[in-house]
């Protein structure tokens, strides 16, 4: 067993940091939790995200995310609200399953399927 760089509590499987190559229990084991000393990397670093929006020229950019500041997002004007992830076209995806049906029915109506 080995113990936690910051409290010292014992650990069966302790984390290690990447940041700083500490080895941490589960309460420690985020950066700001153990005063990394590279805690700027930590904060550079972006947020996980729902999906990856690809915009004009091939770029990907992070999209959804959460409403909620965290303690990385708070103060975080410039990128405004985080998309939620709920703004799906439900109209659209329902109008396409029922063309898709008319469709299928269709052609099996012209190719000598009799109904009834």
């Amino acid at each position: 067993m080995s113990r936690c760089d910051r409290c010292g509590n014992e650990v069966v499987l302790p984390f290690s940091c990447q940041y700083c190559g500490g080895r941490y229990c589960a309460d420690c084991r985020l950066p700001p939790n153990h005063d990394c000393v590279n805690i700027v990397l930590w904060n550079s670093k972006p947020l996980p995200s729902v999906g990856i929006s690809y915009g004009k020229g091939g770029r990907a950019t992070p999209t959804g995310g959460s409403d909620i500041p965290g303690p990385r997002q708070a103060g975080n004007k410039k990128n405004g609200p985080a998309k939620t992830g709920n703004d799906l076209p439900y109209l659209a995806i329902l109008l396409a399953i029922l063309v898709l049906i008319i469709l299928g029915i269709a052609w099996l109506a012209f190719s000598g399927y009799r109904f009834g």
